[in-house]
């Protein structure tokens, strides 16, 4: 497929794009392998709702970002336009949270801090970094309300089973000089949360990174995007008043 696509054919303009078909799905159940549809790729989408008491305009916003990823099956490139406009919505709705004084006033005393301790001028500036930080330090955002701290250990646990896997089967082809090895399945145990891993430190050091990639003009091209809409839906739910989980 040429990089340069232009306008998609009339013709063609409620086809699937081909490129959506390179992907399948397994049945939880059978285990079967199947190719993704419209309606599992809707159901993907609807799971990431903002709470009700959010407000209508952040929503809407929102919701402009929500329908370029629903639309991502008839275009593949809007995969990235969706995601780069969740983080901008993410940014809307910490500013509006926040309030313009409240952000300020914020950022004047982390930097007098900062100057205090090290003699210094700097500190930190306006941006989504700083926003992020903000809101860690008003607890409007907790570790608990988001799914990847609850799923972290777990997800720890099956990386280090699955290298362990890989470890003994090369070690088994070369006791056995065989060139192929059946692997075994992984079972999957649910671990509690790691109350020593901190979710938001790991955002607060990533997502301005990210989003100032598409700021700054991205050729990024991947479908990718579920766990930013995750991430996105749960820190705007939790600014305006979803209870995080215990």
């Amino acid at each position: 497929m040429p990089e340069r696509e232009g306008l998609k054919p009339l013709e063609e303009l409620l086809d699937p794009d081909i490129r959506n078909s390179f992907f399948v799905r397994t049945d939880p159940e059978t285990g079967e392998v199947l190719p993704r549809t419209l309606g599992d790729h809707y159901a993907d989408i609807e799971r990431y709702a903002l709470h009700e008491d959010v407000p209508e305009a952040i929503a809407t916003q929102y919701d402009v970002a929500r329908n370029l990823f629903l639309f991502a099956w008839f275009e593949y490139r809007f995969f990235n336009v969706a995601e780069a406009n969740a983080l901008v919505v993410l940014e809307l709705a910490m500013k509006e949270r926040l309030g313009k004084d409240e952000i300020e006033r914020y950022i004047k005393q982390r930097n007098k801090e900062h100057k205090a301790k090290t003699g210094k001028n700097g500190g930190i500036r306006k941006g989504m970094k700083s926003l992020m930080e903000c809101c860690r330090d008003h607890q409007l955002v907790k570790n608990e309300g988001f799914t990847r701290w609850q799923q972290h250990a777990t997800m720890q646990a099956y990386h280090q089973a699955q290298y362990e896997r890989n470890l003994w089967a090369i070690g088994e082809m070369n006791r056995t000089g065989v060139t192929e090895i059946t692997l075994p399945d992984i079972e999957l145990r649910i671990m509690p949360p790691d109350p020593d891993y901190d979710h938001i430190q790991h955002l607060i050091n990533n997502v301005s990174k990210f989003r100032n990639i598409y700021a700054h003009g991205s050729t990024m091209l991947h479908n990718q995007v579920h766990g930013t809409f995750e991430m996105v839906s749960e820190f705007i739910s939790q600014l305006y008043g979803q209870p995080t989980r215990t």
